[in-house]
């Protein structure tokens, strides 16, 4: 019973998460022309685009398939193999920190925990809640790590 809890918390957070996503991807969509113009002339912009599509897609990736496999343990867990439960939460964790880690060498700033200046320029403001939200989707894949961590343990300890 309690490693269901556990999951449906994993997936309460992860709907959490894909909306601070989404709502980044979308702030960050409304530079995208902007963005394939200066990538033209410049390979750094070129570069700094690729980067931007390609951190925002891993993050978005690992909250649905975290969402997806706590349903499934949650829902239907019991009915798998001893291995596929006792596999399933470390594959999970390292996803996440895989997904997390690619983000935050991206996005966070020199300290590692924060995702940069955000500079209140009025032509930037989608720009600035995309910082702001992807922030916060640092600190869900975090807490989806712990809870992954949580998760492998209690599957460990036989509660399914």
């Amino acid at each position: 019973m309690l490693i269901q809890i556990l999951h449906l918390g994993q997936a309460a957070l992860a709907v959490y998460g894909g909306q601070q996503s989404y709502t980044a991807i979308q702030n960050l969509l409304k530079y995208e022309e902007k963005a394939k113009k200066l990538s033209k002339f410049s390979n750094e912009a070129e570069r700094q685009l690729h980067k931007t599509r390609t951190t925002m897609t891993s993050g978005a990736v690992s909250l649905l398939v975290s969402l997806l496999v706590s349903l499934l343990l949650a829902l239907r867990g019991h009915t798998y193999g001893f291995l596929v439960r006792l596999l399933s939460s470390p594959v999970m964790l390292v996803a996440v920190y895989s997904a997390r880690s690619h983000i935050q060498d991206y996005w966070a700033a020199s300290d590692g925990r924060t995702v940069g200046p955000r500079i209140p320029v009025k032509k930037l403001e989608g720009y600035n809640e995309a910082q702001r939200r992807t922030e916060e989707l640092l600190g869900v894949l975090e807490w989806l790590m712990y809870t992954w961590g949580v998760t492998a343990l209690v599957a460990v300890a036989g509660d399914y």
